[in-house]
C-alpha cells in the first residue's frame, strides 16, 4: 500500500489552468497504473476549479466556522490531524507549501518560474519565491514538466540534479476525440456575430502572457486583411490602453473576450480559428499548444524554448518582442496551402503526449519513496 498525502491548495487559487489541470489528469488515472495507492486529497475551504474524484482518492475538506478569526486554524489543524490518523507515507503539494510534518518523503511538481524570470511585472513575490524554492530543495525528488523547466531548476535553486525527474503534460482524452462538426462552428460563430476568420488567444492576458504584442499585431493585420481576434480567458474588460487602441484603430468591434467557457466550447472554438496565437514571453509548458494540435489548427508560437521542446515543426514562431514578425505571420497563416503541413504535423506529434504515459512515470516515483 502506498498512501499519498496531496495538499490541494491549487483548487482554491485558480478556477481554469494547467496547474490544477495536471494534478487532477494524474490523480483520477492513479489507481489505474499503482495498484493498492491511496490518496488523500487535503482540499481547502472554497474550491473554484473542479476537484478529481475516484475510489483511491480520500478527499478531507475544510470547512467554515465563525467566528473565523478564531476557527479556521482550528478546523485545518484538526484536517491535519486527520491526514495523519491515515498514515501517509509521502507529501506532494500542488502549490509549493512544506510537508505538514516533518520526516516526511516528499515530492515537489515544478510547473515555471515566472515570478523568479519577471519579478518586475508581477511585484513583489519575494515570499513565495523563497517558500518555493526552500520547498524544491528539501524534496526527495522534484518533478519538472519540461526540460525547459528542469533548466530553470538547476539555474534558480540549489536542487541536485539527480533528484530531477521530467514527465511532459499530456492532452485529455476528450481533445483527441473531439471532432466539432461545420454546425458546430457555424453555431459559435452566429452566437459571437464573428463572420470571418479569427485567430484565437486562450488563457489570462497579463504580464508576460504578452497579450498586448498580439493586439498590436492585430490591429496591423485586421486593418489591412480583416479578421476577428477571439481571447478566452481573463477578465471581462480590456486595460484602458488597449481599448483606446482598437478604438483609434476603428476596431473595437471585432475583438471578442469570452470566460468561463467548459471544454466542448473550447473545442470549437479551436476548431473554427484561422489559427491559434501563444506569445508568451516564457511557460513552462503550455497545454494549450497540444490542444491546438489535436483540433487541427495551425499555431503560432513565441520563439522559446519550451514552445519549440513542446510543438517542435508544428508551429510558425515568431519574435516574442516584435509585434511585426507576429503580424507577418498571422499573415501568413490566412494562406490555407502553408498551413496544411503545419496541422498534419500537428496532429502527428500531439499523440507523443499521454496523461497515461505521465500518470505512469509519477507512480513510479511514489514507489521508488517506498
Amino acid at each position: 500500500m502506498i498512501r499519498v498525502l496531496v495538499d490541494g491548495v491549487i483548487y482554491g487559487l485558480q478556477e481554469f489552468g494547467g496547474i490544477s489541470r495536471y494534478f487532477t489528469e494524474n490523480l483520477t488515472r492513479l489507481g489505474l497504473h499503482c495498484d493498492g495507492i491511496k490518496v488523500i486529497l487535503h482540499l481547502p475551504e472554497h474550491c473554484r476549479a473542479r476537484t478529481p474524484r475516484a475510489s483511491w482518492i480520500k478527499r478531507m475538506q475544510d470547512r467554515s466556522l465563525r467566528p473565523r478569526s478564531i476557527f479556521n486554524g482550528t478546523y485545518r489543524r484538526l484536517s491535519k490531524a486527520r491526514a495523519w490518523m491515515l498514515r501517509p507515507q509521502i507529501f506532494h503539494s500542488t502549490y509549493y507549501t512544506p510537508p505538514y510534518w516533518p520526516g516526511f518523503r516528499s515530492v515537489v511538481t515544478v510547473h515555471d518560474f515566472i515570478h523568479e524570470r519577471f519579478p518586475a511585472l508581477l511585484g513583489n513575490a519575494h515570499q513565495f519565491i523563497e517558500q518555493k524554492k526552500n520547498v524544491i530543495e528539501s524534496a526527495d525528488i522534484v518533478v519538472a514538466v519540461s526540460h525547459s523547466t528542469r533548466n530553470d531548476i538547476l539555474t534558480y535553486t540549489e536542487a541536485e540534479e539527480s533528484n530531477i525527474v521530467v514527465i511532459h503534460h499530456g492532452i485529455s482524452d476528450a481533445f483527441l476525440t473531439a471532432s466539432p462538426s461545420d454546425t458546430d462552428i457555424g453555431v459559435f460563430r452566429e452566437t459571437h456575430k464573428i463572420d470571418g476568420p479569427y485567430w484565437l488567444y486562450v488563457g489570462n492576458r497579463g504580464h508576460y502572457k504578452n497579450f498586448g504584442t498580439l493586439l498590436r499585431a492585430f490591429v496591423n493585420v485586421a486593418s489591412q486583411s480583416g479578421g476577428y481576434l477571439v481571447a478566452i480567458g481573463g477578465g471581462p474588460n480590456l486595460e484602458p490602453w488597449q481599448a483606446e487602441l482598437l478604438i483609434r484603430n476603428r476596431l473595437e468591434k471585432r475583438v471578442r473576450l469570452l470566460h468561463a467557457m467548459d471544454d466542448a466550447n473550447l473545442q470549437i472554438a479551436y476548431a473554427g480559428a484561422a489559427a491559434f496565437v501563444f506569445p508568451s514571453l516564457a511557460e513552462g509548458f503550455g497545454i494549450p499548444l497540444l490542444e491546438a494540435m489535436a483540433l487541427g489548427v495551425p499555431i503560432l508560437a513565441s520563439d522559446i524554448a519550451v514552445f519549440r521542446e513542446v510543438a517542435a515543426d508544428a508551429a510558425t514562431y515568431f519574435d516574442p518582442y516584435d509585434e511585426k514578425s507576429l503580424a507577418d505571420a498571422m499573415k501568413k497563416v490566412l494562406d490555407e496551402t502553408a498551413c496544411r503541413n503545419l496541422v498534419e504535423t500537428g496532429r502527428t506529434r500531439v499523440r507523443e503526449f499521454s496523461w497515461e504515459t505521465a500518470t505512469r512515470k509519477l507512480a513510479d516515483v511514489y514507489k521508488s519513496l517506498v
